[in-house]
């Protein structure tokens, strides 16, 4: 069994599961995403200014069926069943149109929403119900999704295994799965991943596959993008003798004009005000990033702490959120199960990968797992200037499970431990490669129990 096929046997399926059974706009922030999606399908491709603000026009029965969902979750009526199911149907398009604020969308390029508004264009153009729109986009997301984790995980010159698990981590294939540009994020940040191996392996690559690779990072959700300092790293790294010091070179200059790219970007695209992104689940924020920006930049040694006790305070929920908090979907599992996959996780890809964790050694290693930590606070940091309005950083990490899900394959090749890859070496390779299938399974499989068991119980989230 190679990993490409078992990404393919195991993510198809649960994709679909979760792209097809998870109730309608329940995602994160799923509504918003999907009326950037529709807005994209009409042929626009950034929100536009209207007489109500700058935003996206679509159809009201879209917003109507929003409200469907609601209103049976209040009732007690199932999500599932075919009479919510034909109820969601009915709200086909009847030429009343509704404004919807999706300023927050433009944080990320329209290349992150590419796949779902190619997936939407024949439904909307066909007055389809919302559903029927949202279940295309749905698809198409996962589809480009499988498309680009396989393709990182067949060309890659080391850490297959890696690679595979980390596209197979629940959330990251439920985010896959939904109206979003995480998956296109998720996605990108492998396929540079895989890149990264083959330069580190003194592959040379051509200008068009580095192009393209570091391109799609780079347009990417920020602040991802600051993964592509991998290239100009394995230059600055390799031996004066190596063979393959001009790819790297190449390699180097391709993704360091990426990250220029990536963070001209990001800063064009930054806004002082995404006041439509959300309502916390705490409470009603006051935004005011320009505020927050100016509080962080004047006590930078606070915010470093904050973020440091933040993660080790909060990794407990993180973890639950990887494995059995799937968006709308939340598993009815002890606590201590999700650290189980973790580790069971761990073991296995040290197991198939354990050569390759070898090899990656010295500076490399430390660099690429410092690299990730810093990542982490650029993580919290937009999220303290965008998502909280607190002074005491309070809340920084509310949504952190799902901002730091990406740099799963990172974090695992950097910070796994070498005493996991030590017991990894006893375990035989068939049982490795069934503990990379069962843990995404297990975990999506207890969720879809979960939420089939409850019903309408489960909290609308």
């Amino acid at each position: 069994m190679t990993a490409q096929r078992l990404l393919l046997l195991v993510g198809v399926p649960l994709g679909l599961l979760m792209a097809l059974l998870s109730p309608a706009w329940t995602a994160y922030d799923e509504f918003t995403h999907f009326a950037r999606v529709v807005d994209m399908a009409q042929g626009n491709l950034e929100p536009g200014e209207h007489p109500d603000g700058i935003g996206s026009v679509i159809p009201a029965a879209h917003r109507e069926a929003t409200g469907q969902i609601i209103l049976d979750h209040r009732e007690g009526r199932a999500p599932w069943t075919p009479t919510s199911v034909r109820a969601l149907l009915d709200h086909r398009p009847d030429g009343r149109t509704v404004f919807v604020d999706t300023r927050p969308t433009t944080a990320s390029t329209p290349l992150g929403y590419l796949p779902a508004a190619a997936g939407a264009v024949v439904p909307v153009a066909a007055d389809a119900p919302g559903l029927v729109v949202l279940w295309a986009g749905r698809l198409a997301s996962l589809a480009c999704y499988l498309a680009l984790a396989w393709w990182a995980v067949r060309s890659a010159a080391s850490f297959r295994w890696t690679l595979a698990g980390a596209a197979l981590v629940p959330l990251n294939l439920a985010l896959a799965s939904s109206v979003s540009p995480d998956g296109l994020t998720i996605a990108a940040v492998l396929v540079t991943v895989s890149a990264w191996t083959r330069v580190e392996a003194d592959e040379e690559l051509g200008w068009g596959t580095l192009v393209a690779t570091t391109a799609l990072l780079a347009l990417a959700k920020p602040p991802y993008f600051l993964v592509l300092a991998l290239f100009p790293l394995s230059w600055v790294l390799a031996r004066p003798t190596s063979e393959g010091r001009a790819a790297r070179l190449r390699a180097a200059v391709v993704g360091a004009g990426a990250l220029v790219v990536g963070l001209a970007t990001s800063l064009a695209r930054s806004s002082e005000n995404y006041q439509a992104a959300t309502t916390t689940m705490i409470q009603q924020i006051d935004y005011q990033p320009g505020v927050q920006r100016d509080r962080l930049l004047g006590d930078l040694p606070g915010f470093v702490w904050a973020t440091v006790d933040t993660w080790i305070t909060e990794y407990r929920h993180y973890v639950q959120g990887w494995y059995r908090q799937l968006g709308f979907w939340e598993a009815d599992l002890p606590a201590v199960v999700p650290w189980l996959l973790v580790v069971a996780t761990l073991v296995a890809v040290a197991r198939l990968d354990g050569d390759d964790l070898k090899r990656l050694r010295g500076a490399t290693r430390a660099l690429m797992g410092g690299g990730v930590a810093l990542l982490l606070v650029a993580i919290y940091a937009a999220a303290y200037v965008y998502f909280t309005d607190r002074a005491d950083y309070a809340h920084i990490g509310l949504q952190m499970a799902r901002y730091s899900s990406p740099l799963a394959v990172l974090a695992a090749m950097a910070w796994a431990p070498r005493l996991v890859a030590a017991v990894a070496g006893h375990l035989e390779r068939r049982w490795a490669v069934a503990l990379v299938s069962a843990v995404p399974v297990v975990a999506v499989g207890a969720s879809v129990v979960t939420w089939l068991w409850t019903g309408a119980n489960t909290p609308l989230g």
